[in-house]
């Protein structure tokens, strides 16, 4: 085992969470105390590869066991109240569940769920996550969908999980341009939610925020498909092909509905109008991760990430390209606007695997793995000097033990 990769089994260790009925990695010990969907969901991935598939197996059934009864998949759970900050108290009394969000965010934990299956075959696993994972792809199929789309939506920025990424800036308001206005906007939204009971048609008629985004949409296209995969392993085959076959449909509709031509590539969609979105970020190349993407298609992805002058930079891949006018890497106000993240690093990387380019998939596991041999395990890092940002000891950055 390398050094790096002892370095983040002890990270791990360090933010894992136990009490009565739970068990999860925190992404950092004292800023984000909780448990995230996405998260854990990485974490788990790390441990499986890690070696430690049975704490990658907790920590999804302690998250899939907080799953609202309509299949809602929270995006944080409070498992201990009294970890959960001032704002938090203050600004979450009004969710549905106690100590459950009823908001969601990118499905990786169906990601997770197939590399703990392929890493142990465990069939009582198996047969405790399928139930879950179905009921939560089926709820996103058909209480997140509007209009003639197969696409899904997300009514906030945080179910992104690229929270203050520029695209989403025209969507928020006049108040999101004051200092720290996007945080305002984001809870009040929340709360205008609320007064709807978070019912997804009711929001959608009040023509909030409504975007279907490319990254959450890739990942569903790719949680479909491991979900597809472990429906085939339990024999049943008539919902893994129904599972490949809706994947196909999502990532057919991000190429056909989501691409600029003149670019060539992808940008969120704004539901209320039908416009793209076209601030340019690294969820614009998340196709790069899809399993079915025409060749000439990809080949146009890949010129636009190889380009120094937009993402190839000393430590790629920046959420913001440099030629952006919002690429701010070293700004600490606001998240992904500049620096390099690990969990996207991951998924393009294995995604330039899964179509060939095993050179350019390893230059950005290398340049990942240099981030934090250079500056440890952060939350994020300027994609020009390698310096880390954010907090220390950051949970989701030990995938670049395993790239």
């Amino acid at each position: 085992m390398t050094s790096i990769q002892e370095k983040a089994i002890r990270l791990l260790d360090a933010n894992a969470k136990r009490g009565k009925g739970y068990y999860y990695t925190a992404p950092s010990r004292k800023k984000y105390p909780h448990q995230w969907s996405w998260d854990s969901s990485f974490h788990a991935i790390a441990n499986c590869h890690l070696g430690r598939p049975e704490l990658a197996k907790e920590e999804i059934l302690t998250l899939l066991g907080k799953m609202l009864p309509d299949g809602t998949l929270p995006h944080i759970i409070f498992h201990d109240h009294s970890l959960a900050s001032i704002s938090n108290r203050l600004f979450r009394f009004y969710w549905p569940y106690p100590s459950r969000s009823p908001l969601v965010q990118p499905p990786v934990v169906a990601l997770a769920a197939k590399e703990i299956w392929q890493q142990t075959e465990d069939k009582r696993f198996l047969k405790q996550v399928l139930p879950p994972l179905e009921l939560h792809f089926k709820w996103l199929a058909t209480r997140r969908r509007f209009r003639d789309s197969n696409l899904v939506s997300i009514f906030s920025p945080w179910e992104s999980g690229l929270d203050h990424k520029p695209a989403f800036d025209p969507m928020l308001g006049p108040f999101a341009k004051l200092p720290l206005g996007h945080y305002f906007v984001l809870y009040t939204s929340e709360m205008r939610m609320a007064r709807l009971k978070f019912d997804p048609e009711k929001i959608a008629n009040r023509g909030y925020f409504n975007v279907r985004e490319v990254l959450f949409n890739t990942v569903c296209a790719l949680g479909l498909e491991a979900l597809g995969t472990l429906f085939a392993a339990n024999d049943d085959h008539y919902k893994a092909d129904s599972c490949h076959s809706y994947s196909e449909t999502i990532s057919k509709a991000i190429l056909d509905e989501c691409h600029d031509a003149t670019s060539g590539l992808y940008y969120d969609i704004d539901v209320s109008t039908g416009n793209l979105l076209r601030d340019t970020s690294v969820s614009c190349l998340m196709p790069l991760a899809l399993t079915h993407i025409p060749k000439d298609d990809y080949e146009a992805l890949v010129d636009h990430l190889t380009n120094p002058d937009e993402f190839w930079l000393k430590y790629p891949v920046p959420s913001v390209p440099q030629n952006s006018r919002h690429f701010k890497p070293a700004s600490r106000t606001y998240l992904w606007r500049g620096p390099t993240w690990i969990n996207t690093n991951w998924f393009i990387a294995e995604g330039l695997r899964k179509h060939g380019y095993v050179e350019l998939a390893d230059a950005i596991s290398q340049a990942s793995r240099d981030l934090v041999e250079h500056s440890g395990f952060r939350e994020y890092y300027n994609p020009l000097t390698g310096e880390g940002g954010g907090v220390q000891d950051f949970g989701w950055s030990t995938l670049a033990a395993i790239m």
